[in-house]
């Protein structure tokens, strides 16, 4: 009797501390519940919140990886609960949007993109472009809507905006917009080469090219006279692997550095010694030879009297080929090192800085 007593006795508090437990983590359950869902609050309705015990599951469809990984980062940090399960999806529905703008060496870009890899082209973009450049990145996402090559994509916009004096680019899931303003017909020439070298990685975009050449006001006319004469047939090719300036070549850097220092001396305020490379070669490599190239340049016109530090010299790389590297006509082209003029406005114009281009193709 005493047995079956203590038996009944010990079902009765199994029973007792079960309705307890279960009422207990009832509550811890509805605790966690309620404050993680005021903890996400702005997600809503899009996220929901479920509870086991401590541990909490989190689903629904947000806008971008961003957004995934931050709203998995406030669920983990609200009190009490244990670990978070992240079942979110990604919106793939989202539109692509990239937007840059440039304005005399001021570069800015922001948008929604498809990928990792497009971003990374996007944070590599300052090593593409000479220091003097100043850019700012604006919020930039991931989860658009894919595209075949957006990274291809982004990296041709960025390629031929920053060749305009002043402009605008613009990629959507439709469109490749490029607007803007450059300083003479061989600068506009040169984008145009580029933008139909990338014919093939723009594909399936509509692409709209429109951009104006800026009439040159504010300088003398002697000296737009001599720097468009300068500009005439300005074209220097390396051979596989060559970057020092042949002697059939002086002639034209001694018209230019004679431009500089004479007829437009002081109107003159940036003389730019861009090289570039074919894709032969490491893109490695190809960087340094660039740089070669651009250096020799610089260095040829330095002795022969233009300031050291009125001129800028960089290396581009395979970053802006303006023919197929399919052929080897088009590599030689793609080798090639561009002298441009920044021209200081001296009246009658709102803009104060123009570049008057001469291109050297090596």
């Amino acid at each position: 009797m005493r047995l079956l007593t203590l038996a009944i006795l010990g079902c009765l508090l199994a029973a007792v501390y079960w309705v307890g437990a279960t009422e207990y983590t009832d509550r811890i359950e509805n605790d966690i519940r309620s404050r993680s869902t005021e903890a996400l609050a702005k997600y809503q309705p899009d996220v929901s919140v479920s509870v086991d015990g401590r541990d909490v599951t989190i689903k629904g469809t947000v806008a971008s990886e961003e957004v995934k990984e931050e709203v998995s980062g406030i669920a983990d940090s609200v009190w009490g609960v244990r670990k978070t399960a992240n079942q979110l999806d990604i919106d793939k529905t989202i539109p692509y949007a990239f937007n840059a703008e440039y304005d005399n060496q001021h570069l800015s870009m922001n948008g929604t993109v498809d990928s990792e890899d497009a971003v990374d082209m996007i944070n590599n973009v300052p090593k593409a472009l000479p220091p003097s450049t100043q850019i700012s990145t604006g919020p930039i996402q991931t989860g658009a809507t894919e595209m075949p090559h957006s990274a291809d994509k982004i990296e041709t916009g960025i390629a031929a905006l920053t060749q305009l004096n002043k402009g605008t680019l613009k990629i959507t899931d439709t469109n490749f917009d490029l607007y803007g303003v450059v300083s003479d017909e061989e600068r506009l020439n040169s984008v145009e080469r580029l933008i139909d070298t990338r014919r093939d990685v723009l594909e399936p975009l509509v692409v709209t090219i429109d951009i104006d050449v800026d009439p040159h006001h504010g300088i003398t006319r002697e000296c737009r006279e001599a720097i468009f004469a300068s500009m005439k047939d300005n074209v220097l090719n390396y051979e596989v692997d060559f970057y020092a300036v042949e002697d059939n070549y002086f002639a034209k850097l001694n018209e230019i550095a004679s431009v500089v220092t004479g007829v437009c001396k002081n109107q003159v305020t940036q003389v730019l010694v861009e090289g570039h490379a074919d894709v032969t070669g490491g893109e490695g490599y190809n960087q340094g030879l660039s740089e070669r190239r651009a250096g020799t340049v610089r260095d040829y016109l330095i002795g022969h009297g233009v300031p050291a530090e009125q001129i800028t010299a960089f290396g581009y790389g395979e970053f802006r080929p303006i023919a197929s590297n399919e052929t080897e006509q088009g590599k030689a082209l793609n080798r090639r090192t561009e002298i441009h003029l920044s021209i200081e406005a001296l009246r009658g114009s709102e803009d104060n800085n123009y570049q008057l281009s001469t291109n050297s193709d090596d």
